[in-house]
């Protein structure tokens, strides 16, 4: 395989130590990066589950490894004003010597935003329209001496960013989400890479069909990268596999489609590279075939086998 294969951490549930080793496993095993999720409460099961905030995290993995990249999967628009995102930012791609990559998302948990005291903008462009401005601002911070934004959401007045990041002229900034009319425009007009989920290849090359419409020129979509975020369950035969998936659902999902989170999970697990190292190389070409070049595989149970050691293999 030619592509990159990064993975997302556990931090629901657990202790910062097993995040911590993983990481180190992760890194040993040749994986390409780390990413963390952006929430106050957790997603999958018990939202009352010990939930890790991400930008600290990634503080403290930026000197617990070597050269693995970092990243946000994604850090939603709402939770940080982007002066201070910039801040945080520039500060942990110092801290990791330039391995970060910043991936925002518009934000969906309604529930998690009106308990922690964030608006749920609606409707949707409304939270993609912060986003978009979002992603001004930052590059505005990032890229000069002092900046001044008078915007619809923001307004700043030479405000600046120092120290800078490392990596110039400023970090990767991936944009999650697959809405066609805004999410994937602004995608094409601002951002390095592109992320997306519970999708079949058959799917992605349909998005990826309409972000290559919104894009200016062909050089622009080949500039940006192309991510596919999903499940992984591997074991030494694909009903040892396929055991660990239907554990993984009999935990987590509670039949009520209706709730965001659960209609998410189903589609994360529904997709889901599920098989032997072989078998999950084979699906993983299937994605690479219709034009994704970086995954983003969220292993649950890495933390208890060696599954990450397996997944390994397929990169070979």
């Amino acid at each position: 395989m030619n592509t990159d294969v990064g993975i997302i951490l556990p931090q629901y549930g657990h202790e910062y130590g097993t995040i911590r080793d993983v990481a180190h496993d992760a890194e040993e095993c040749g994986f390409d990066g780390l990413w963390l999720e952006d929430h106050f409460q957790s997603w999958i099961g018990d939202i009352e589950q010990d939930t890790y905030e991400p930008w600290t995290t990634l503080a403290a993995l930026a000197e617990a490894t070597d050269d693995i990249r970092l990243g946000t999967l994604v850090d939603c628009q709402a939770y940080r004003h982007p002066s201070l995102l910039a801040k945080m930012a520039a500060t942990v791609d110092r801290v990791s010597d330039g391995r970060l990559d910043l991936g925002l998302g518009a934000g969906w948990f309604r529930d998690e935003f009106e308990r922690f005291g964030y608006e749920f903008r609606e409707p949707p462009a409304a939270r993609i329209e912060r986003l978009r401005e979002t992603v001004e601002v930052l590059h505005g911070l990032w890229t000069n001496e002092r900046f001044s934004h008078h915007g619809e959401q923001f307004d700043l007045e030479e405000a600046f960013c120092r120290p800078e990041p490392v990596q110039e002229p400023h970090p990767p900034i991936w944009i999650g989400g697959a809405g066609e009319q805004f999410t994937l425009r602004y995608t094409a007009e601002l951002a390095d890479g592109w992320n997306y989920g519970t999708l079949d290849p058959e799917g992605f090359a349909e998005k990826l069909a309409v972000l290559r419409e919104h894009c200016e020129s062909e050089e622009r979509y080949e500039d940006i990268t192309k991510s596919a975020e999903l499940f992984a369950f591997v074991a030494d035969s694909r009903e040892e596999a396929e055991a660990k998936r239907e554990c993984f659902a009999e935990r987590h999902l509670n039949g009520d489609p209706s709730e965001p989170r659960e209609f998410f999970l189903a589609g994360y697990l529904e997709t889901a590279l599920v098989g032997t190292p072989n078998e999950v190389r084979a699906e993983l070409e299937r994605y690479e075939d219709v034009g994704i070049e970086t995954f983003m595989l969220s292993v649950p149970d890495a933390p208890e086998d060696d599954s990450l050691e397996l997944l390994a293999d397929v990169r070979d």
